[in-house]
């Protein structure tokens, strides 16, 4: 709610309260029998309560424009929401498209490199060393039992590529 809406609704219920005065002095000359005070308290009453229309009408029509506000704001920030998807949306697809093309990498080997590959692949012929590792295993009593690797699987060469 806004300052135009409030200053009427508030002034209507100001404007209303402030009739009960007048209708009191107006009761209490009723029953002393005079009219010329009940005349005086109901022109009062009637101006307030003019007041108090005046104010609710001010408030109904600010009320409206600010309902036709909010509803364009709402719009607007509809349309923003829309917009940021529909971007979001187009980034999306096209790191999709990046990933699509760069799903394979290349890796380019210089003459220099591609030299010494080929000298230290004719002069060294690589064997993986196997460490000698006591493996522990236990026994159900919980103690230790150890085994020896055997011999032949130090002796077989692996071939490995990457």
């Amino acid at each position: 709610m806004k300052a135009g809406s409030m200053q009427g609704l508030i002034g209507a219920s100001v404007n209303l309260k402030l009739t009960r005065t007048p209708m009191r002095v107006f009761k209490e000359a009723e029953l002393e029998g005079d009219t010329e005070k009940m005349e005086r308290a109901m022109g009062y009453v009637k101006d307030f309560q003019e007041k108090a229309h005046e104010c609710s009408d001010k408030a109904q029509n600010e009320i409206g424009k600010e309902l036709k506000e909010e509803r364009r704001e709402q719009d607007i920030r509809r349309e923003q929401a829309i917009e940021r998807k529909e971007d979001a949306e187009e980034y999306t697809e096209k790191i999709r498209e990046n990933n699509k093309l760069d799903q394979t990498d290349s890796v380019e080997i210089s003459e220099e490199g591609k030299i010494v590959l080929k000298n230290n692949s004719q002069t060294e012929e690589t064997t993986p060393i196997v460490e000698n590792t006591d493996v522990k295993l236990y026994t159900s009593e919980g103690k230790p039992k150890t085994i020896e690797p055997e011999a032949e699987s130090v002796d077989k060469k692996m071939d490995v590529t990457v």
